[in-house]
């Protein structure tokens, strides 16, 4: 009879742990090392096995920090070249009051010093 498959005595035991370390960012290689096997037979496991594929696909959370501060700078940079560029005035004004609705107190006096400084400047030079 065959030697029993180390996933099940090595990998598969180790499940929540391997998350853990993909989560932490740590590289397949790493995780191997850990787990005192070759990254051929984690690779080989891994298209054996769904769930440890499941488990090596749990994003980093530097990564899915990264991932939401990029998507959040894109999504800004692109709502603001549309507003500048593309929007119409019955548009802005819709953006306005959602960022009305959100502002506290403090925010609408800010806001509204703006809106005085703006026409000062723009009154000066007319």
């Amino acid at each position: 009879m065959g030697r029993p498959n180390q996933y099940y005595t090595v990998v598969e035991p180790k499940l929540e742990d391997i998350k853990a370390l993909r989560k932490q960012g740590l590289s397949l290689e790493k995780i191997a090392q850990k787990l005192d096997l070759k990254l051929g037979h984690l690779t080989y496991y891994r298209k054996s096995f769904p769930d440890l594929d499941e488990v090596l696909n749990t994003p980093s959370e530097k990564t899915t920090k990264h991932s939401a501060e990029f998507n959040r700078q894109k999504n800004y940079n692109s709502l603001r070249s549309f507003i500048r560029t593309q929007s119409i005035p019955e548009e802005r004004e819709e953006y306005f009051r959602l960022i009305l609705e959100k502002a506290d107190q403090t925010e609408v006096r800010r806001f509204k010093a703006m809106i005085s400084d703006f026409d000062k400047q723009h009154n000066a030079k007319n």
